[in-house]
C-alpha cells in the first residue's frame, strides 16, 4: 500500500512553469494555490522571472531552498520529461502533470506517457496526471486548478476522477450555487492516470478523517479484482459513488480520445459493482445527486418510503419511479392514519402516497403542512421520506424551513425534496440552506437519490 499524502496532502508545492500572465494556465493555477489559503511554502518556477505574484521566483527546482512533496508541471509537452527528471532528481515527492497531449492525442503521446511512467516506477515519484485540470484539497487550501473559484463549499466529499470537470466548470457551477452547495472535502483530478490510480486513492480516503463520502468518476480501472476487493473493504466504513463512463463501444471509443482509457466488460462491471454494493451513477446529475444525498442525510433504518405530496400527480410519479427503484412503499400506522384524516374532508381517505393539498383548503397551509408532513416523519414504519411540494401563493406560510428542520432534527429520517412554484419556492429553499435537507430538481431525481442512499449503505 503506497502513501499518496504527498500527492494529495502536501506541505510544500512548486510550479514548473508559473507565470504572472493570468491569461495563462500557469498563472491562474498559481494565482489560486496563492489566493487559496494553502498552509505551506509555496515556490514558483520560471527561467526568466525573479519573482511571481510577489513570491520569490527560482529558475529551475533544484535551486529551491526547501524540501519540496508535489511539483505542479505546467509546461509545453515537449518539455515535460525534463521538468519530471528535474523533480527525481531534486528529491520532490509527487508530480502533478497539467499538460496534455499524450496518449490521448496520438502514438507519439502514448509513447512519451509510457518513459513518464517508466520513470515513476523507478524513481518512486508519485505522477498525477497528464492532461489534468489539476487538484483541490479544502483542508490545506490547496486550490491547485486553473479554474476560479468564488467559494468552496468544504465539507465530507472526496472525489477521485480522470475529467477536470470535477476540479473544473461543473464545480464552479455547483460552488457557485446559492443554496444547495456540495460539501467538498478533495476533488483529485488525475487525467490519463499514469501512475497514481483507484486503489491508492481508495486507500488513503479510507483513513483519511475528513473524507466521509467518495465519488470516483473513472474511464478504465487498471486492476478490476483489486479494486473491487479494496472498495468493498472501504464501502463498510464510507459510502462510494461510481460514475464509469463508455457503457456503449461508441462511448468507449470517445473515453479512449478522452483519456487514453482502453474499454472493460461493462456488464461484468455492472455484476460485480451491485454484488459489493457500490453505487454506480448513470450521469454527472446522477453522481452529484447521489454524493449530495450520502453527504446531508444519515443511514436509513430501511428502505420504506412514506410519499408527502401536493399533487396528487406527482404522487403517482414517484410511487412508480420509487418502486422502480428497488425502494418499497412503506404501511402507515392506524396512529398515522387518524392524524391525516384531521386535515381531510371525511369522504377521502388517507393513503400512501399522502396527497393532503385539499387539507390547505380545510385547515390552512400551515397546520396541512405540519400534520401531512409530521404524520409521515413520525409513522415508525417510514424509513425514509420523499416530499414532492406544490409552492404557489395559496399554499405559501411563514415557517416552512423551521418546519422541516425541526423535523429533521426530530426524527433524524432521510428525506429528499423536490419543490415546484415561483417566489415561494425559492424562499423555502433558502430556508432550508444548512439543515441537511437536499433539494432536487426533479421526482426522478430524488427517488434514485434515495435509492442511491439505500444501495450505498445498507
Amino acid at each position: 500500500m503506497r502513501d499518496i499524502t504527498p500527492l494529495i496532502s502536501p506541505r510544500s508545492i512548486a510550479v514548473i512553469g508559473a507565470s504572472a500572465n493570468l491569461t495563462k494556465s500557469g498563472g491562474v493555477l498559481f494565482h489560486n494555490l496563492l489566493n487559496g489559503g494553502f498552509k505551506g511554502p509555496l515556490y514558483p518556477i520560471n527561467r526568466s522571472a525573479g519573482e511571481i505574484m510577489g513570491q520569490k521566483a527560482y529558475p529551475a527546482l533544484a535551486e529551491v531552498p526547501g524540501q519540496v512533496d508535489l511539483v505542479y508541471i505546467v509546461l509545453p509537452q515537449a518539455h515535460v520529461e525534463e521538468a519530471i527528471k528535474q523533480c527525481v532528481a531534486a528529491k520532490a515527492r509527487a508530480a502533478c502533470i497539467i499538460t496534455a497531449g499524450f496518449s490521448e492525442a496520438s502514438d507519439k503521446g502514448r509513447a512519451d506517457e509510457g518513459r513518464l511512467r517508466e520513470i515513476a516506477a523507478q524513481s518512486g515519484l508519485l505522477m498525477a496526471g497528464p492532461n489534468t485540470i489539476g487538484m483541490v484539497n479544502a483542508d490545506c487550501g490547496m486550490m491547485g486548478s486553473f479554474v476560479n473559484f468564488p467559494r468552496w463549499e468544504k465539507g465530507g466529499v472526496s472525489f477521485f476522477t480522470q475529467t477536470g470537470i470535477f476540479t473544473g466548470a461543473v464545480m464552479l457551477n455547483v460552488m457557485s450555487a446559492e443554496t444547495q452547495r456540495l460539501p467538498v472535502s478533495k476533488s483529485i483530478d488525475v487525467g490519463n492516470k499514469i501512475d497514481v490510480d483507484e486503489v491508492d486513492f481508495l486507500n488513503f480516503a479510507a483513513t483519511d478523517p475528513e473524507t466521509k463520502v467518495i465519488g470516483l468518476y473513472i474511464e478504465s480501472i487498471a486492476n478490476p479484482r483489486l479494486f473491487l476487493e479494496t472498495a468493498r473493504k472501504v464501502r463498510q466504513k464510507k459510502p462510494i459513488v461510481l460514475l464509469k463512463p463508455g457503457r456503449t463501444k461508441e462511448g468507449a471509443r470517445a473515453s479512449a480520445s478522452h483519456t487514453g482509457s482502453l474499454a472493460t466488460d461493462n456488464e461484468v462491471l455492472d455484476g460485480a459493482l451491485r454484488q459489493y454494493g457500490i453505487v454506480r451513477a448513470e450521469d454527472e446529475v446522477d453522481f452529484l445527486n447521489a454524493l449530495r444525498a450520502l453527504a446531508m442525510l444519515p443511514k436509513p433504518a430501511g428502505k420504506r418510503v412514506g410519499i408527502a405530496t401536493t399533487s396528487g400527480a406527482l404522487g403517482v410519479i414517484s410511487t412508480d419511479l420509487v418502486v422502480q427503484d428497488g425502494l418499497e412503499l412503506a404501511r402507515f400506522e392506524p396512529k398515522t392514519i387518524a392524524a391525516m384524516r384531521t386535515i381531510l374532508p371525511d369522504w377521502l381517505e388517507p393513503a400512501n402516497p399522502f396527497d393532503f393539498w385539499i387539507g390547505i383548503d380545510v385547515k390552512g397551509p400551515r397546520e396541512a403542512h405540519e400534520v401531512g408532513l409530521g404524520a409521515i416523519f413520525a409513522d415508525p414504519n417510514v424509513d425514509l421520506v420523499l416530499c414532492t411540494l406544490l409552492a404557489p401563493a395559496n399554499a405559501d406560510f411563514p415557517g416552512f424551513g423551521e418546519l422541516v428542520r425541526k423535523l429533521r432534527q426530530t426524527h433524524n429520517k432521510p428525506v429528499a425534496m423536490v419543490i415546484y412554484g415561483g417566489s415561494a419556492r425559492q424562499r423555502w429553499i433558502a430556508e432550508l440552506e444548512g439543515a441537511n435537507v437536499p433539494v432536487f430538481n426533479t421526482t426522478r431525481e430524488a427517488a434514485r437519490a434515495l435509492s442511491f442512499l439505500v444501495q450505498a449503505t445498507l
